[in-house]
């Protein structure tokens, strides 16, 4: 008898597992996901050549899954666009920094590798599209 409680205690486990969903192929619609774009930093102090990393775009999962941004993108009013990495997951609750210059991608920060300046001082807009393409957000 003990033996059917544990298998079924395993059972419950496993249900409740595959029930707590994160997005799988990072391909989500507007009205379905969590991630939003937060907080813009389109002003890197002077010389900004020197100070890429002080342009940034924060994006957040207010949400309670997690969320695969495989195939995502942040992208400018010119189109220069930003991909996030292969099998990254924004935690619920998290956050993550997108900088324009280079570092070691943490799950709080991202790099794009950037050797000039993306986003234009005087107003520019971060638009997040998820892997099909499909604006998910849009700051000015």
């Amino acid at each position: 008898m003990v033996w059917i409680t544990k298998a079924c205690l395993g059972l419950a486990i496993l249900l409740v597992l595959l029930a707590s969903p994160v997005y799988g192929d990072g391909n989500v619609s507007s009205s379905e996901t969590p991630v939003r774009i937060s907080n813009v930093s389109f002003v890197a102090p002077s010389p900004e050549r020197a100070n890429l990393n002080e342009e940034w775009v924060k994006i957040e999962n207010i949400g309670k899954i997690d969320v695969d941004l495989t195939g995502w993108s942040i992208s400018d009013e010119q189109e220069h666009t930003y991909v996030f990495p292969d099998g990254f997951i924004l935690r619920s609750g998290a956050s993550v920094k997108v900088h324009t210059g280079t570092g070691n991608n943490t799950q709080e920060d991202l790099y794009w590798g950037r050797s000039v300046p993306v986003w234009n001082n005087d107003g520019d807009s971060a638009t997040l599209r998820d892997s099909s393409g499909s604006i998910i957000d849009s700051k000015p």
